[in-house]
């Protein structure tokens, strides 16, 4: 029998490096993390869709600064390799996609498609984050490297350094990505619909910074563009 804590799972012709959570393993849906360069304040059980259709059970988080989809194994913590063989994660009622090899999290979607990418990156301390504050440090969890092509990263951050945010925002049209992070950058996107759109967000007090005002301005688009 192979060892459990082998990175390698063949199936077919298709190869996905990832440790899958054995169905009679007695694993926790939800465990304490305190890094934080993660999106959520713990791992939590999610669902990855595989484009050959099967489900598969995780518990998962994700690492912004690497942007990579990491999953945890007893005391591993684990890299979701080859994302180019996932479709979708589910994970905390929210949806992420495979953009390269970072996730997005889908937070609209149709005819017009908008993204969140969730981005970190280390600064020294004392350096103001991209919205001003700065970002507590915390100590790491029992686990404190990570492993993913073969190689060990540490995850604990250093002493010296801080989590700062450098998210950024993307909208899918007519099959091309656009970046924005402003209001005014999101506005050139629909030439000749910048008054209704600008309106909508001034009328319905949209914060174009959270998941939850990025959905209903992505469903207003979305019924603008029909």
């Amino acid at each position: 029998m192979k060892k459990r804590n082998r990175l390698s799972f063949i199936t077919g012709l298709m190869s996905v490096i990832m440790f899958f959570i054995p169905a009679n393993m007695q694993a926790q849906t939800e465990s304490s993390n305190t890094l934080p360069q993660f999106l959520f304040p713990s791992f939590a059980k999610g669902i990855i869709k595989m484009k050959d259709g099967r489900t598969l059970a995780a518990v998962l988080d994700y690492n912004m600064v690497d942007e990579e989809m990491v999953f945890q194994q007893n005391n591993l913590y684990l890299v979701v390799d080859k994302p180019e063989d996932i479709d979708t994660v589910f994970l905390r009622n929210r949806k992420f996609v495979p953009v390269g090899n970072a996730f997005y999290e889908v937070v609209a979607d149709g005819n017009v498609t908008l993204f969140i990418q969730h981005k970190s990156r280390y600064s020294p301390v004392g350096t103001p984050s991209a919205y001003g504050l700065k970002t507590q440090t915390a100590g790491p969890a029992t686990v404190q490297s990570v492993r993913g092509g073969g190689q060990y990263r540490k995850l604990d951050v250093p002493d010296d350094m801080t989590v700062s945010p450098a998210i950024a925002y993307w909208a899918k049209l007519n099959g091309a990505m656009n970046k924005f992070t402003t209001e005014k950058q999101f506005l050139k996107l629909f030439p000749g619909s910048e008054t209704k759109i600008r309106e909508y967000i001034k009328t319905s007090g949209i914060d174009m910074k959270t998941p939850e005002g990025l959905a209903s301005l992505g469903k207003f688009c979305n019924e603008l563009m029909k």
